[in-house]
Order: structure tokens, then sequence, then C-alpha cells
């Protein structure tokens, strides 16, 4: 492989530090922030991950490897530069308290009120989603803790959140699924 190959594969490269956070919170969970602000106050995300596991069949001490089923990781977590009113991290609190209410030991009667969708984008150079990673069935499960010393200057404070999701899905539409189980086909990825 020569450099002009891999210039040329490779373009303008998708850069760690080019991507947008879009909050889609129920209108059931009370927020008093402008959640604009979170995409900007989003230090650290990540794109998920998935695992195909694998079906051993065994015949006359020979292997044969087929694929089993997918799994991935319901939870994502990102990390919130704090601002001096703690108005984001309040609010991702109240949609906590809004599942679950710890000090009145009440429930949200109704799931699906308190599930939103969150996603993530790839941007490009110009500032165009050129990828988006959309969770569905949204919740927030851990608001992390926030670090205080009289030892440290000159430092934002952050925290984290983790969020929980039943599923993901690439692109604006659904993988789409094989036609056949029997013959091969493109499984293509939906895009914009």
């Amino acid at each position: 492989m020569s450099l002009a190959q891999l210039k040329n594969a490779l373009g303008a490269v998708a850069r760690p530090n080019k991507y947008r956070i879009n909050f889609s919170i129920p209108a059931a969970v009370p927020v008093k922030s402008d959640l604009a602000n979170a995409d900007v106050l989003c230090k650290a995300a990540s794109f998920p991950s998935m695992t195909i596991g694998q079906i051993e069949v065994w015949n006359q001490g020979r292997k044969l490897i087929i694929p089993g089923d997918t799994s991935f990781t319901n939870t994502w977590e990102l990390t919130f530069y704090q601002t001096e009113d703690h108005a984001l991290r309040k609010d991702l609190i109240s949609w906590m308290v809004a599942a679950d209410h710890f000090q009145t030991n009440t429930h949200s009667g109704n799931p699906n009120s308190i599930l939103g969708e969150l996603s993530v984008e790839q941007l490009d150079s110009a500032g165009n989603a050129t990828a988006r990673y959309t969770f569905h069935n949204v919740f927030v499960s851990e608001v992390g803790e926030v670090t205080l010393g009289d030892d440290t200057q000159d430092t934002p404070q952050e925290f984290s959140c983790v969020f929980s999701f039943s599923d993901w899905i690439l692109g604006t539409g659904e993988i789409q699924n094989p036609a056949s189980g029997n013959k091969a086909t493109l499984n293509e990825i939906a895009t914009r």
C-alpha cells in the first residue's frame, strides 16, 4: 500500500473531538435549564459497541463456528462540564426523580412517560453530521459525583452521567434484515 492510497482511503479522517449530542428529554420530566447547552457542555462521549456471540457445533472432533445472538452494553456514559448553578446536573437528577422519587418512595406510574431519546453524531470539518447513533427508550441511571478540593484550581468541575437504553440504530433508519436466512444478503446500513 502506498501513502497515496492511504491518503485517498482516509480522506479528511474522523476526528474524536468533532461530535454533537442531541437530547430529547420527555415532556413529563420537569426541566429548568436550556438543554440546548447540554451539547456544548458535553466534554466526552462515545459511539456504542456491538458483539455477535458464537455457537460451536461439533462433528467428529471438528468445530464449526456459526454466528450467535447480538449483544451490547445497555448503558452510555457522557461527561459534562459543571456550571456554577448546576443547572444541567439538576435537570438530570430531576429526570431520575421523575422515574423513582427516593424520598417519597414513589415511582413513575407510566414508564413510557420518562423514556427519552438521545443521539451522538460524528461531524465533519464543516460541522455537518456524517453518522448518527440514536439510542431509544433512554433514562438516567446514574449521575456521578462532583469532586471538590482546596488544592484544585484552574480546572473546571466535571461530572459523568450514565444513561440506560433498550437499543440503538445507526443512521436514520434500521439496519436492514436479511431477506432469507440461507442466502447471502448485503445487510446495508441506512444512511441519512
